[in-house]
């Protein structure tokens, strides 16, 4: 990822610039934007000075910030990203503050999750965060929101949390985590592995929004997965292709209890099923474990079941 630090002017001409740039930001801080994009989040903090003045990327541009991974930003449906740059007013640690708009809060779930890892660790920031050395990730609402620091040592915990809570405090709507994320089983499940895949789920063009989560049976890693249609009609054609695209690839459906049983060429077990608008599975089921797969599935199924099951 493309990160600018701090920049000393090292010409006459670079200084009256400078001069000029930081006249337009009174002692430093930063001006609160007029417009409605994430720049308006972008904190003032004590001790803390904008570098440079604040850049923006829209759908078209973004890959000029992040290019390689824009894609994966604009496949969540991206709308606009605010990238500050802060400097200490003392000593040279500066930091680095990236604001994305996806749209919606279950987009930014979305990129978020793609991110994150079962081993980091997890803060409480927003609806949902993670720290990874000194970067403070987080979601909060429909932005994610990215914190990287840059020689601050020992202080650098103390001003990502600071930054954070001050953006997060700014976010106008929190809608939480997706409701779809509560109805997975808890028994064996691996924290902080839960996803939202908007498109092209499991590899198919015609799956879409597809929740997952990782188990583990006897040290190994199954997923647990939801997959919402806007309808039953929809759902229930999803799964129709579903299993069609199964049986050409030589992989034919055995329809048990709750749904379908798949068993691939390698040797891995898939079980599908389809309550309402929703299908439920589990997959990378390995062999000698499809008790524990079916038995999960019941579980999925189970929770679907429930009155206080919802849709996000």
């Amino acid at each position: 990822m493309k990160s600018s630090g701090f920049r000393t002017a090292v010409t006459l001409v670079g200084v009256a610039a400078a001069s000029l740039l930081l006249s337009a930001f009174p002692g430093g801080r930063q001006a609160k934007p007029s417009d409605s994009g994430p720049g308006r989040l972008l904190p003032s903090i004590e001790a803390w000075k904008t570098a440079e003045p604040t850049r923006t990327f829209l759908p078209d541009t973004l890959y000029e910030y992040i290019d390689g991974a824009a894609e994966s930003y604009l496949s969540y449906d991206f709308k606009q990203l605010a990238v500050g740059q802060f400097k200490k007013d003392v000593g040279e640690g500066t930091l680095t503050l990236e604001i994305y708009d996806m749209g919606a809060a279950v987009n930014a779930f979305g990129i978020f999750s793609a991110e994150r890892y079962p081993e980091n660790k997890a803060v409480q920031m927003g609806d949902a965060g993670y720290l990874e050395g000194e970067t403070l990730n987080f979601v909060a609402g429909r932005y994610y929101v990215k914190l990287l620091s840059f020689g601050l040592g020992d202080q650098a915990a103390g001003a990502l949390d600071e930054f954070g809570r001050k953006v997060a405090a700014a976010v106008p709507e929190h809608a939480g985590l997706p409701p779809v994320l509560s109805l997975f089983p808890k028994n064996d499940r691996v924290g902080q592995s839960e996803r939202y895949i908007k498109k092209n789920f499991m590899g198919y063009e015609f799956l879409h929004d597809g929740y997952t989560a990782s188990y583990k049976f006897d040290g190994q890693d199954v997923e647990g997965f939801y997959i919402e249609g806007g309808s039953e009609k929809d759902a229930e054609a999803m799964l129709d292709k579903l299993l069609s695209a199964l049986a050409a690839d030589k992989q034919v459906p055995e329809k048990i209890a709750l749904g379908y049983h798949v068993r691939n060429r390698y040797g891995q077990h898939l079980y599908v099923g389809r309550v309402g608008s929703i299908l439920c599975g589990v997959s990378r089921v390995p062999g000698g474990a499809e008790g524990k797969g079916e038995e999960l599935l019941k579980e999925l199924t189970a929770s679907l079941s429930k009155p206080s099951a919802s849709k996000t």
